[in-house]
């Protein structure tokens, strides 16, 4: 049996000036009660959100800046101490004149006790406020006091690039693609999960993270603070009656409530409209409260927006947890391989061995995958077989280990991956697979040909230890590098490959002219 959902989190069809005092008709305690906000206000009176005079916006810019601060005043009151509060915002022109809004939003914000004078006894002088580090400077007497403490502190301005938008522009502005999401923190003890965000397409990473996955985390890229969603087409979360005019997208919202916040805590909007942030919250297991006006949004909302992120946004959640882990496994196969590959080179330049080129005949690593998704560094080992005769021993190895560190933090020291490493020669080898093999080579087994991102074959270990024993395994060496035989498998294409590919092509063209 399943617990009812608390009805008390949910859109109210309410004036949010007013927010506070009626969330206390509902909650006990409103202390602490929401974990993060996010929210896009009135934008004075540009846009009609529908028939309500008495709605934010539709007064002065001043008193409309005054009633913002009072309402984010009382979403500090009741945010917990590591709530977030996000503001979707634009700067508009209006007269002839740019409208700053979401910086002058920030003023507001950040001294939520609207201080205009003087808090030292006996003194009334005005108060000039520090641009530099948000304190407010006594004109009269000198005194610095800081709103801060007492008031939001903005963390970050990111621009969300909306992809499409209407084709107006204007003499002195061009076609407007962009929005600001400002982000403010109540404390330094702020809730900001970005292992929870972090971008696992490699197709979005740079063109030599398979030349270089040490510097990659295995569980992505943190996105940059631009962020590219494309504004929703009307009919996205149900008809287009009754339509918002400003509805958020699923991906941008998404992408905040899994930074900002952790199942089961509340997400706020004071100003909902049709609930693309509530209903997609509580899709993510969040609890969704807010606040709106408009009748018919809510009703919009319960009947399409909720019904439909609940049935859609489940799903993508699962496909990028199945992306990181995909991603996870390639990044540390490829670490594992490379680091092969590389402490091979070591190997035979340091003039520490007297190893040439060929006396170490192929090398095995091996890896438990199911380790690559622990906070600690996986295990990995590496054996270099060599040819009779030949030792390497736990000096050389050491020696050639540190020689791949440079004093800077090189390459060397980021693979995260914690190596053994060991040598032996091919009859001692033999034996082993034959008496003792590894465990982890009980399944198949992937053969690399001298290129650590691409297995070129697979086989049983039977069919390997007969390949071993009768020497093919020779024909898999490349012109510089040994085989690898590994318990990972990974094919993926390497972007620079295709790149030097393109560059030799480019090359043959031009010279066909001369």
């Amino acid at each position: 049996m399943t617990d009812e959902p608390d009805s008390r989190f949910r859109i109210y069809q309410h004036d949010s000036r007013e927010l506070k005092s009626r969330l206390k008709s509902e909650f006990d305690d409103v202390n602490g009660l929401v974990d993060t906000i996010i929210t896009s206000p009135p934008y004075a009176d540009l846009i009609d959100y529908g028939d309500h005079d008495e709605q934010v916006g539709q007064q002065n810019y001043e008193s409309f800046l005054e009633d913002i601060r009072s309402i984010y005043k009382q979403c500090y009151e009741i945010a917990a101490d590591d709530c977030t509060l996000w503001i979707v915002t634009d700067t508009y022109k209006t007269n002839g004149r740019v409208v700053r809004l979401p910086f002058d939003i920030a003023d507001e914000l950040e001294n939520l006790q609207n201080h205009e004078t003087c808090l030292e006894p006996d003194c009334d002088g005005a108060l000039h406020r520090n641009r530099g580090n948000g304190t407010l400077v006594c004109q009269a007497c000198g005194e610095v006091h800081d709103p801060l403490p007492e008031s939001w502190r903005m963390e970050d301005n990111i621009i969300w690039d909306k992809l499409r938008t209407r084709p107006w522009h204007q003499k002195g502005r061009l076609r407007n693609v962009y929005e600001h999401v400002t982000m403010y923190s109540k404390t330094d003890e702020f809730t900001y999960n970005k292992d929870a965000i972090r971008i696992t397409d490699p197709d979005e990473f740079k063109k030599w993270w398979v030349n270089y996955p040490e510097r990659y985390s295995p569980k992505g890229i943190v996105p940059s603070n631009v962020w590219e969603f494309p504004i929703p087409k009307q009919g996205q979360w149900g008809p287009k009656v009754s339509y918002h005019p400003s509805p958020f997208p699923e991906g941008l919202v998404r992408r905040i409530v899994h930074l900002a916040s952790d199942p089961g805590d509340v997400v706020f909007d004071p100003f909902a409209g049709i609930g693309t942030t509530l209903a997609i919250a509580e899709a993510l297991g969040r609890k969704p409260l807010g606040f709106e006006l408009n009748e018919e949004y809510i009703e919009y909302y319960e009947d399409h927006v909720l019904p439909t992120a609940r049935r859609e946004v489940g799903s993508v959640q699962s496909t990028l947890q199945d992306e990181q882990a995909l991603l996870q496994d390639r990044i540390y196969a490829l670490r594992i391989h490379k680091y092969a590959y590389e402490l091979y080179k070591e190997l035979i330049a340091t003039d520490r061995n007297s190893l040439r080129e060929g006396q170490i005949e192929f090398i095995q690593a091996t890896s438990d995958p199911a380790q690559f998704d622990q906070e600690s560094d996986p295990d990995a080992n590496l054996e270099f077989i060599c040819e009779s005769g030949v030792r390497i021993s736990d000096e050389s190895m050491e020696a050639a280990k540190e020689g791949m560190l440079s004093e800077d933090k090189g390459s060397g020291d980021y693979y995260g991956v914690d190596f053994e490493c060991t040598s032996s020669t091919v009859s001692e080898y033999l034996d082993k697979l034959r008496t003792s093999p590894p465990s982890l080579l009980d399944e198949e087994v992937y053969l690399y040909q001298g290129k650590h991102n691409w297995a070129e074959s697979d086989m049983v270990l039977e069919e390997w230890i007969d390949c071993v024993a009768s020497n093919d395994w020779l024909q898999y060496w490349s012109k510089t590098r040994p085989p690898l035989v590994s318990n990972l498998n990974i094919q993926v294409e390497n972007p620079m490959d295709k790149r030097e590919q393109e560059q030799i092509g480019n090359q043959v063209g031009l010279n066909s002219f001369e």
